[in-house]
């Protein structure tokens, strides 16, 4: 896993053997020296692709759809566990795509009756649906490389859970819907049967061996801890959160009495550079953008879209700078949009945030009343 993108099975029987292969190989191992034995009789190809499947999706909570998707993967005996995960994620991306699709001829064909709100919520689901497919990337990229996956599965944990739950929470924006769940009708299936592959996956990753090492301090939210932090954290970042405020250069200030470049902190954020001119503005010998909130209440939602990347906020301390929101679903905002603060990572998978004088690391989307003393963005 790249730098930019850090910071968001084991079954065991006495028929199967591990190798560098993985679980499908076993199954040949397994199978072929019963055969030699003479204790079972010969299968046909098709009957030992299927059992192959369905070693795989042992233990998986949709285990029909399970062996029907890895049963028509071609090749199935050759392929690594891995290899079978990836084959499963690129499936669902192309669901996604169709998802995404579909909510288009929906707006297309619906324009003139679709309520403000119904809107709102489909335009929700393709961002949604883009993250998705930006968090699938990011896994392929993880189960592809030339290190271990087992080295990544909680990174691939963040990245599929996160998936999972973009597909529900594009559902939630027509909780309040006037059009008696018309629309949500229309497109829920779709996305149950995605979560439903997701799950799947994430049931075949905790096979992968090593995968649920628990040498090191883990959390099951932010991966392995190395002194305190999530290991995806560099020691850069960890002298950067342990830095008083007086100690850190600022690139922007915002300020309610008009001392600083900005009076809110929205046009800072759309003052900051996106990421592909990211790296001529930012703060030298740290690695970010900061931006320096002085002491008062900030009424306002703030969105931090995937473009804008090496972000930092930094407050005055909790009870001097506040960020405070009034978006909900009861005026028309979907639960995606009523965030008093929510930013869309793309393929960066962990955000952190520093707040009420706790670290807190997590998925990129923070909600209600922010008491800001130090803040860091999508990384």
């Amino acid at each position: 896993m790249d730098d930019t993108r850090r910071g968001n099975l084991i079954f065991f029987s006495n028929l199967f053997l591990f190798s560098s292969l993985g679980h499908a190989s076993a199954v040949v191992v397994g199978r072929t020296a019963a055969l030699q034995t003479g204790d079972i009789a010969p299968i046909h190809h098709g009957d030992l692709h299927e059992e192959i499947a369905r070693s795989h999706c042992e233990g998986t909570l949709y285990p029909e759809l399970c062996v029907s998707t890895v049963a028509a993967f071609p090749d199935l005996a050759s392929k690594s566990l891995p290899q079978v995960i990836a084959a499963a994620i690129n499936l669902t991306s192309g669901e996604v795509h169709a998802a995404d699709d579909n909510c288009t001829r929906l707006e297309q064909n619906w324009l003139k009756q679709l309520a403000p709100l119904d809107r709102r919520a489909l335009d929700d689901c393709r961002e949604l649906f883009q993250e998705t497919v930006d968090e699938f990337n990011g896994a392929l990229s993880d189960l592809s490389g030339t290190s271990s996956s087992s080295k990544h599965i909680h990174d691939l944990q963040t990245l599929l859970s996160g998936a999972m739950t973009n597909q529900y929470t594009c559902l939630d924006g027509f909780a309040y819907s006037e059009s008696n769940a018309t629309v949500r009708k229309r497109i829920e299936k779709r996305l149950l049967k995605i979560s439903q592959h997701v799950s799947n996956s994430l049931a075949m990753l905790k096979k992968i061996p090593g995968a649920n090492d628990t040498r090191s301090e883990v959390l099951p939210e932010y991966g392995r801890l190395r002194k305190g932090f999530p290991s995806w954290v560099s020691r850069k970042d960890r002298r950067l959160l342990q830095t008083s405020t007086g100690g850190i250069k600022y690139n922007l200030v915002v300020a309610k009495d008009g001392s600083g470049n900005f009076n809110n902190i929205a046009d800072a954020v759309a003052a900051a550079p996106n990421s592909n001119t990211a790296r001529v503005f930012l703060n030298v010998g740290i690695g970010r953008f900061v931006i320096y909130i002085k002491a008062g209440t900030y009424f306002e939602n703030i969105e931090v879209d995937s473009k804008k990347t090496n972000l930092m906020f930094v407050g005055d301390g909790i009870g001097k700078t506040l960020v405070k929101g009034n978006r909900n679903v009861v005026d028309g905002w979907t639960t995606f949009r009523s965030a008093t603060v929510g930013t869309y990572c793309g393929t960066a998978r962990n955000c952190m945030t520093y707040i009420r004088n706790r670290y807190a690391f997590g998925v990129c989307r923070w909600e209600d009343v922010w008491s800001l003393q130090m803040a860091s963005g999508c990384a």
